[in-house]
């Protein structure tokens, strides 16, 4: 007879954790990244010394909340499956996540940010490229590399290929979006876009 091994100690309690995230999240886009931990702290009803347990300084937890946004554009197990996808199902799949991320006026926001941790020397606009839209681009450039080696796309450079759709995806609508110019898009907007962004490359990408 097997007896399971019982964990030790309390299970994790990730609830405060998340509170910290959320309001960091919301801080920083609204006040930039002079908010201090304290603030974090009260906005998260945590004492400091539970967000020091979880983070080392300020630093740390911006990098956080950049990491965590950027799942929102596809986790690690969404690429997965979209890699065991046939090409033009997976890149209409990519492209939906990849729009809605991109279709929020938090954006303009993000832009601040960066730009106010740009003033300061710090290396962290360029932990948000690489993390957020970086990210989000060398998978699509990874997903078409993929196609391309099992015969389901024509040859081709995988990033010239992911950087002419997301072009086709985007267009100016980027652009309008976070300067309020227009509502962001509804989600039959979206999934238009993304399919007819998908069928003009592949028929760019036809010998």
């Amino acid at each position: 007879m097997i007896l399971e091994k019982k964990q030790r100690g309390r299970p994790k309690d990730n609830s405060k954790k998340t509170a910290i995230l959320d309001s960091a999240r919301n801080l920083f886009l609204e006040k930039g990244p002079d908010v201090t931990l304290d603030e974090i702290a009260a906005a998260s009803g945590v004492a400091k010394a539970t967000l020091y347990a979880k983070f080392t300084d300020k630093k740390s937890l911006i990098e956080a909340v950049i990491r965590r946004e950027s799942d929102i554009t596809v986790t690690e197990d969404q690429f997965i499956k979209l890699g065991q996808t046939p090409v033009s199902a997976a890149l209409y799949e990519f492209g939906l996540q990849y729009l809605s991320f991109i279709n929020n006026r938090d954006l303009l926001n993000w832009d601040r940010l960066i730009s106010a941790l740009e003033s300061q020397n710090s290396d962290l606009p360029k932990r948000f490229f690489d993390l957020g839209p970086g990210r989000g681009q060398n998978l699509l450039t990874k997903l078409i590399q993929q196609a391309v080696i099992k015969g389901q796309l024509p040859q081709c450079d995988p990033a010239q290929a992911a950087d002419t759709l997301t072009g086709l995806w985007l267009g100016f609508v980027n652009l309008e979006i976070k300067l309020g110019v227009r509502l962001p898009l509804t989600d039959i907007e979206m999934k238009e876009r993304v399919e007819r962004g998908v069928k003009n490359f592949l028929k760019i990408l036809e010998p």
